[in-house]
Parts: structure tokens; sequence; C-alpha cells
């Protein structure tokens, strides 16, 4: 019997091989895509990281420069129209007068700073030899028990991998402190303009954009001046009043450098939550270098002045600028840290409350337009209260109803 012929192909068609050798190479230019994709959207991702930290830092900077003119601008008004200063003259002499405070604080702390830093240079020989004597103490006992290590060779080998580590952590410091340093410089160039043009900058504005606009921008500010300049102010005055109270009690109860405490416990005040455990801290280690009991005489010390905080100072002067739940407090705490640090940790809990109060004005505006949206409020109540009493016949221990029984909740 005769074998047919192999079928031929149509012409036109590839050859197997040649539809494999597309199919792979279609295989891989999506693959290429999909990688090339990856990588313009990280690229696009640190861009946009870097424009929003940018933006960031710039805001940071409008605020703190906003702090500063908000607590000098008092001072410069009343240069001008006292001593008939001129308004550059009066805003320069302010900033100089603020900032040879500043320094003036500055070299009260480095006299003590620098005596704990000849005594502690003083200390280093017998810290060595300590530590040395403990190092052998250490190889002896390992001998003893048939633990062949170098204890000393093992600790020089970990602090020699640790000195690059230092050496980075040394630079990105230096780093960090040049950066805060150019941003307190901006800061200070902004609240300048602010103090001297403030006025004719924001009239100006005003008269840019539309009637409302302009009005709720108008509010706007006057919501920063007072909710952000009632909180540095009554800040200032806690930061004041606890410095005074960690001075004074510190230095009856012996603690050695009572000035830096002060200076310390309310320097940290002006971080809220933070700052009062993170001051009394300095003061307890300081205490401990004498004798624990003094370093409990110390702990029972902040916790008076802690007491006398938040029961007497806090309520009167602090809680009319501050209206905000203690967690949100701590969130824009942890987001000012994230953002900007240190000053991002000052700037954040005032910027918040400020946000909390556009919040309300808007939606006291909603409310204001749109009633028929906030009407059925009673209506949910009543229907709440229907559910939380059908939830409450589940309950295992049932609470007996006050006399005269509840009111009911199918009532009109």
């Amino acid at each position: 019997m005769a074998s047919s012929p192999p079928p031929v192909a149509p012409p036109g068609t590839p050859a197997p091989d040649e539809g494999r050798l597309r199919r792979s190479a279609l295989l891989w230019g999506r693959a290429a895509a999909v990688l090339l994709a990856i990588f313009l959207a990280y690229q696009l991702f640190l861009v946009l990281r870097g424009l929003a930290e940018a933006i960031l830092t710039v805001l940071v900077c409008f605020l703190v420069a906003g702090i500063v003119a908000i607590l000098g601008a008092p001072v410069s008004i009343r240069a001008q129209r006292r001593l008939h200063l001129p308004a550059t003259v009066a805003v320069l002499l302010t900033m100089l007068v603020g900032m040879g405070v500043l320094v003036l604080v500055g070299w009260m702390v480095s006299g003590p700073l620098a005596q704990e830093g000849r005594s502690l240079a003083q200390q280093v020989p017998s810290l060595i030899h300590r530590g040395d004597v403990l190092g052998r103490s250490l190889q002896r006992q390992l001998n003893d028990h048939g633990i062949k290590i170098n204890a000393v060779s093992f600790l020089t080998s970990k602090l020699a991998s640790l000195a690059p580590q230092l050496t980075g952590l040394a630079v990105s410091g230096i780093t960090g402190a040049v950066g805060v340093l150019v941003d307190v410089v901006v800061s200070l160039v902004l609240a300048f303009w602010l103090m001297r043009d403030g006025p004719r900058l924001r009239s100006g504005l005003m008269g840019l954009l539309p009637t409302r606009v302009g009005r709720e921008l108008d509010f706007a500010l006057d919501a920063y001046v007072v909710v952000v300049g009632g909180y540095v102010r009554a800040q200032l005055v806690l930061a004041v009043v606890v410095g005074a109270l960690a001075g004074v009690g510190t230095a009856v109860l012996g603690v050695p450098f009572p000035l830096v405490i002060a200076l310390t416990a309310g320097l940290f005040e002006l971080i809220p939550l933070v700052g009062p455990f993170a001051g009394g801290a300095v003061a307890l280690l300081l205490a401990f270098t004498k004798s624990p009991t003094l370093a409990l005489f110390t702990l029972l010390l902040f916790l008076f002045i802690h007491a006398v905080e938040g029961y007497v100072l806090v309520p009167r002067i602090q809680a009319r600028f501050v209206q905000l739940h203690p967690l949100l407090t701590l969130v824009a705490l942890f987001a000012g840290v994230e953002v900007a640090g240190f000053l991002g940790a000052l700037v954040a809990v005032p910027v918040a409350s400020y946000l909390a109060v556009l919040l309300r004005s808007a939606v006291g505006d909603w409310r204001a337009q749109r009633p028929d949206l906030f009407m059925a409020a009673r209506e949910s109540r009543l229907e709440t209260a229907r559910n939380r009493r059908l939830l409450g016949t589940f309950r295992i221990f049932a609470r007996r109803p006050p006399r005269g029984g509840p009111p009911s909740a199918d009532a009109p």
C-alpha cells in the first residue's frame, strides 16, 4: 500500500520554529515592558516623594515664620508707635532682641555644660581602666568555665566594626544640623517680611480674590492668628513656669546642675505629651549620679510638677486653644516628627488644632446651606436607641431600667 505524501502548508504560513520564536519574542517584549513600567513608576514615585518633602519643608518654614511673626509683631508695632521708628528698623530691632535673648540663654547653659564636659573628660582614664579590669575579669571567668574566647579582642573587634556606623551617624547628624540651620535662616527671613509687610500683603491678596473666597481666606488667617498664636503664647508660659519649678525644686533637693534641668524641662515642655517626661528623665539621670534616694525625691518632685501642670495650668491656659482629643494630638505629634523632625514636633499640635477649627467652620457652613441633610438626626438617635434596646436583650446580666422606666424610643 503506497504511503500518502506529507501535507503541504499553504503559502504564507510560518514555519513551526518561526512561530515559536515570535511567541517567545512577544513574551520577552511584554516582560521588558512590565519591567520598564515598574522602573518608570518607581522613578516617578521618587520624584513625587522629593517634591512632597520639598513642599512640606517650605510649609514648615512658613509655619515657623508665622509663629515668629505672631510673637514679634506686637513688640514691633509698639516700638513703631512709642519710639517713632520706621517699620524696617523696628522689625530688625525686635528680631535682634529676640535672638539676643536666645544667645544669652545659650551662654548661660554653656557654662554648666562645659564644666560637666571637663569633669567627664577627667573621668575618662578611670573609666577606661575600669573597663579593662572588667574585661580581664570576664576573660578569667570564661576560661574557668572552659569557654575559650578572648573577650578583650572580641570587644575591640566589635568597637572597630561600630566605628564606620558611628562615622555615618556623625556625618548624617552634621548634614541634618546644616539643614535645620538653613531652614531657620529661611524662616527668619520670611518672618521679617511677614512682620514688615504682613497687612499690606494680606490686603493685596484679598483684592485679587472673589468676595466669597476672600471672606473665607480672611477667616482662615484670623483663625491662624488666634489659634496658633494663642497656643504658642500659652505653651511659652507653661514652659517658663515648668522650667522655673523644675530648676528651683532640683536646686533645693541638691540635684547637680539645676539650671540645665530648668532649661531642659522648659524646652521639652514645648512638645506636648512627650516633652514633660523627657525633661523629667534628664533630671532623674543627673540625680542618679548622686544617690538613688535623691532620684526618688526627684521623681516625686516631677510628679508634683506634672500634677500642677495637668490640673491647674493646662485647664486655665492651654485648654482654650487646643481642643483636640489626646489621640489626635499624639497622631499629629508623630506625623510632625516624621515630616520635619524637632521643628515638626513643635508645630504639629497647633497646626492640627487650626485644621480642626477650619473643619468645624466648614461643617457649620454646610449645615447652614443644607439643613435638610441634618434634619434626620433625631430619627437617627431614636433608631439607635431601639437597636441598643434590642441588642440589650441578649446580655447575660441585663441592666435594670431606672425608676419610672426609660423614655420610649418609639415615641414620636
